[in-house]
């Protein structure tokens, strides 16, 4: 994993976007339940939407709320999926009371999970924002389909990694180089940038999988099998960093 300095400006300069995201933080809108309940993203997050959206950036998000505000606000070509065409409404409906323009948008009434899949063809997106369904496993499929179709230095924003369902997404992320973690904004969600394209082939080079989990099994057997797992890998290190003793190994242990 990569890190750089948190990014404080977006590429319009601020004045207009900031105008709406503290429109938003006074008007408190509540999108969520038919209007019932707010879930919308925190001030800091919004502040990073509005930092990297822009009348030139296709992005996508799984949820919708305040924060499809703020991509409606950019301008540019934004994908809002939820299944509660409720929601969409009411955005809508609060961005004519604030002047905000969501031609933009595409609101999407169905679950990610069914849309996502065929939703892309290629690394078209720019940015995008995971705050979909929080039980397992929907933000797990929600980034394999959303980032595979980020484009080379693309972004992408995790909300709520402090979840367990969602943990796993900042952990493989943060483990591997072709991912660079720019913030942690609101301490709870992660923007990454994607430095690099994956290889094609991950296990053997990701660094998510470069240790056994044998949590699963009682105690005495995991110490017995974490064991046998550090001493295969040490044999392989040391195969690897001297050819002739593998070959020793070999011809003694019949070619294994």
């Amino acid at each position: 994993m990569r890190r750089t300095p948190a990014r404080r400006a977006g590429p319009q300069g601020g004045s207009a976007m900031s105008h709406v995201v503290q429109q938003i933080i006074r008007d408190d809108p509540r999108f969520h339940s038919g209007g019932v309940n707010c879930w919308s993203a925190l001030p800091g997050i919004l502040g990073v939407l509005s930092a990297h959206a822009t009348s030139d950036t296709q992005s996508a998000e799984t949820g919708c709320g305040a924060s499809t505000v703020v991509f409606a606000a950019a301008g540019g070509r934004h994908t809002a999926i939820s299944p509660d065409p409720r929601e969409h409404q009411l955005v809508r409906e609060y961005c004519e009371k604030i002047g905000v323009d969501h031609s933009g948008v595409t609101f999407i009434a169905e679950s990610s999970d069914e849309v996502l899949p065929s939703l892309y063809d290629g690394r078209v997106l720019d940015f995008a924002f995971i705050d979909g369904a929080h039980s397992f496993p929907y933000a797990i499929i929600d980034w394999h389909y959303i980032t595979s179709a980020l484009k080379l230095h693309g972004k992408v924003l995790v909300d709520d990694i402090a979840i367990h369902a969602i943990t796993p997404l900042y952990h493989f992320m943060a483990a591997e180089d072709w991912w660079r973690l720019e913030s942690i904004p609101d301490d709870r969600a992660a923007l990454f940038a994607l430095a690099e394209l994956p290889p094609e082939e991950g296990y053997t080079t990701q660094q998510f999988n470069r240790h056994m989990d044998y949590s699963f099994a009682p105690p005495v057997m995991r110490a017995r099998l974490v064991a046998a797992d550090t001493g295969t890998r040490a044999r392989r290190e040391a195969g690897r960093r001297l050819p002739w003793a593998r070959e020793l190994w070999q011809r003694r242990h019949g070619g294994r």
